[in-house]
């Protein structure tokens, strides 16, 4: 049992440990950020500062130029391995006038801390490092490893991937990705939906907005398209599944690019994006179809031209077996710790979890959280969320 002061003082540890790492701006050079490296920088000296000298950095190169760090570390000399995933990376913060509190800065009220990553992943980060501070090794059931990547919010290319690619993981392993959950703590998710993220680009001719008979309007004819893209997708690609939250496949106009830069001029160029987020039920490709057949009906009936390019294709694994190790450890800690029955789930966001299941390993995804604050204005992290986590972690690790 964890006392009152110890517990104190880890809520201390963790609020410390958000101020250093929260104001680094971990944004990929795709969303306008520098990377994740410094963010990179400043977990290793604190895993220094823990004496923890054993970690291994593992940077890659993107197709930028920007060094994409991770950062592993293995505790123990157990056969098998438990091993957290957090990612270090995380997204823009958006409109500035939405936030009430500094988006990269770690600012605490109450239970709480504010700012941009502190959810997504910073949650993660925190839990992870909490598990190496009190790593008590000749107790262990399994080493534990932690592994802090990059990229996660744009594809894993240069996070996870890149590790798998170097062998880091072993089939037989434990591996836990607290990248989503509930409130309560009792959701495991086992399940992803496949993602589709679609560019599309509508070319129509620039006039002076006095003379519109001379122009074709890309912005009002890039309008009708994603009108008719989001009526096509929902209708024909309908079907439900109650293991996901939300149980349908999504489509949604996300990304909008600048178009001219004053009022009265007709724009030209109109470039937009899709993020799909498609039951597995459904392949892509077969979605891809559906999207061409509706870009050229419109062609035929506009003047206006369209091109369209993936982004990001990931066709969902199969799901993590509900009898797999990692969800049976998962489901004794919890009604061990929380007192409740965890029900195992599917979810639309993509996670590191999907890429150990197209590796054939089994991963599960869990934690405690508020499931609405990330990428939103003032997202933010619950301490005590954190606490819990660490507890039913432990459970696994130390647990007799």
């Amino acid at each position: 049992m964890i006392s009152a002061d110890q517990l104190q003082q880890d809520r201390q540890l963790i609020i410390d440990w958000a101020r250093r790492i929260i104001p680094i701006r971990a944004i990929s050079p795709k969303s306008g950020g520098r990377g994740e490296k410094e963010r990179a920088d400043e977990i290793c000296r604190i895993l220094s500062e823990m004496g923890i000298s054993n970690f291994t950095r593992y940077d890659v190169e993107d197709d930028t130029g920007t060094v994409r760090p991770n950062i592993v570390v293995r505790v123990g000399d157990r056969p098998r391995t438990l091993w957290v995933v957090a990612h270090i990376d995380t997204v823009p913060e958006g409109d500035l006038g939405l936030w009430t509190y500094p988006p990269f800065a770690a600012t605490v009220e109450g239970d709480r801390i504010y700012g941009r990553g502190t959810n997504d992943n910073g949650h993660a980060v925190f839990l992870s490092l909490l598990l190496l501070q009190h790593a008590r090794v000749g107790e262990m059931r399994y080493s534990l490893g932690i592994a802090f990547v990059s990229d996660e919010e744009l594809g894993s290319t240069y996070g996870i991937q890149h590790l798998l690619k170097q062998g880091v993981f072993r089939k037989g392993d434990i591996i836990i990705v607290p990248d989503a959950g509930s409130e309560s703590g009792l959701q495991i998710e086992v399940a992803e939906k496949s993602i589709l993220w679609l560019k599309f680009t509508v070319k129509g001719k620039q006039w002076h907005a006095s003379m519109p008979d001379n122009a074709v309007n890309a912005l009002r004819e890039a309008s009708k398209l994603i009108t008719e893209l989001d009526r096509v997708l929902h209708e024909k690609f309908s079907a439900s599944n109650t293991l996901f939250q939300p149980p349908v496949s999504t489509f949604e106009p996300t990304k909008h690019e600048k178009n001219v830069d004053n009022i009265n001029t007709i724009p030209g160029t109109e470039v937009f994006y899709f993020d799909c987020r498609v039951l597995p039920v459904y392949d892509l490709d077969f979605v891809l179809d559906t999207v061409h057949d509706v870009v050229k009906e419109f062609e035929a009936r506009s003047k206006a031209r369209v091109t369209y390019e993936v982004i990001q294709k990931e066709q969902a694994p199969p799901p993590t077996p509900e009898n797999s190790e990692v969800v049976k450890l998962l489901r004794e800690a919890i009604r061990k710790r929380l007192g409740g029955e965890p029900a195992v789930i599917g979810i639309g966001g993509g996670t590191c979890a999907a890429f150990f299941r197209k590796e054939g390993m089994d991963a599960a995804v869990w934690g405690t959280e508020v499931p609405t604050t990330a990428h939103r204005p003032d997202e933010y992290v619950v301490i005590g969320h954190i606490l819990q986590d660490r507890d039913v972690i432990e459970e696994i690790l130390y647990g007799r």
